[in-house]
């Protein structure tokens, strides 16, 4: 319960922080990215479908004794054309963060390093913008290999599971907690990410507070399919996403294997900060 609770807690956060001074800017510019791409996308699809039924029905026109139904005929086909926009609407709202999510992933990155050195104080690895973009998109690229073979197959067991009766009532949930998991999972690892901390550590770093995730992500989900909101939660959740790294899950020692120390807030300790941490007095100490 205390996961749930935290989950609520940073989106409340988010959302103050989100309207700060010192954020402001990089949440309005990957806002107004996706208003431009939203809005121009959406244009686009409606008023071609909207063309191509208008063009298909233009010799639509009774004669003789029906001609009295040709109002309510052109009616039908304008109530035709406004489903369509209403309808587009909601399968952009259904569709469109999650493939805007590669394409603003640089966007994102930016505001999560700004969240992050803003909560730490602890600046990130110096970095070039195009070296920047490039590890985000390599880094969306491997989470989109790691969500899409898995969705495949959970989709697989759920139909299986939605012909069995009584068993059936559980296909919804199983779907629910995995997108929920999955958009958990997204949003956080901006954060990690910017911390150049290796995926697979961020996933089991996310493990050990599965309902914190789970809770995250399934709110973020539900927001996403309502319309035009999909388009203001995108920043509030990179910002909870990095609050929640940076607070609760960033490892502070090494993971299993690995030759590079981590310090508290996932960023790899440079040589001198090693060396210093080696020669630092450790009291009296008695040989054997």
């Amino acid at each position: 319960m205390s996961q749930i609770a935290d989950a609520i807690t940073y989106l409340t956060r988010s959302l103050k922080l989100a309207r700060s001074p010192e954020l402001r800017r990089y949440v309005i510019i990957p806002l107004i990215f996706n208003i431009l791409v939203f809005g121009g996308l959406y244009w686009l699809s409606g008023s071609w479908i909207a063309g191509w039924i208008t063009a298909a029905t233009a010799d639509w026109v009774l004669t003789g004794f029906w001609s009295f139904l040709n109002g309510a005929l052109h009616f039908l086909i304008d109530a035709a054309v406004v489903l369509v926009w209403i309808l587009l609407l909601g399968l952009f709202a259904s569709v469109f963060s999650i493939g805007v999510q590669l394409i603003a992933a640089p966007f994102m990155g930016f505001l999560a390093e700004k969240v992050d050195i803003q909560i730490t104080g602890h600046p990130m690895n110096d970095e070039s913008i195009p070296a920047m973009i490039l590890r985000t998109f390599k880094r969306e690229l491997r989470k989109t290999w790691y969500w899409l073979w898995r969705a495949v197959l959970i989709l697989f067991v759920v139909l299986v599971i939605y012909f069995i009766p009584v068993v059936n009532v559980l296909a919804s949930a199983i779907w629910f907690l995995w997108s929920g998991w999955l958009l958990g999972m997204q949003y956080i690892d901006f954060g990690a990410d910017n911390r150049q901390v290796p995926f697979e550590v961020m996933l089991e770093r996310l493990k050990e507070k599965r309902w914190l995730v789970l809770t995250f992500g399934a709110i973020v989900m539900a927001l996403t399919m309502i319309p035009l909101v999909n388009l203001f939660i995108m920043p509030v959740a990179v910002i909870a996403g990095t609050l929640i790294w940076v607070e609760q899950l960033a490892p502070s020692t090494p993971s299993p294997g690995s030759q590079q120390t981590i310090n508290a807030v996932g960023a790899p300790l440079q040589s001198t900060q090693l060396a210093q941490q080696e020669n630092r007095p450790q009291g009296n100490r008695v040989e054997p």
